[in-house]
């Protein structure tokens, strides 16, 4: 579950190395990297993010994929069997 990748690299003090990849419409690919330090909060089934000096909502519905240095560490499922 997206949201327990990102608490815990919030505890571990790892999520300044992380990227998270958003589906948003009207975007390249309809996808938007968010820098893991420009993460504000997060909370069971949303993240705030501050982007422009406006804090912004993202519901972890819509994370595709966590990256930590790189390295993908959570990936969405597809759910298609």
């Amino acid at each position: 579950m997206a949201f327990d990748t990102l608490n815990r690299l919030k505890w571990t003090g790892k999520l300044g190395g992380a990227e998270i990849v958003i589906r948003h419409r009207g975007a390249p690919l309809e996808r938007r990297v968010i820098a893991g330090p420009k993460v504000t909060r997060i909370k069971r089934s949303h993240f705030y993010y501050e982007d422009g000096g406006r804090e912004r909502f993202i519901p972890l519905h819509r994370v595709l994929l966590i990256r930590l240095e790189g390295k993908t560490i959570w990936k969405r499922s597809t759910g298609r069997g």
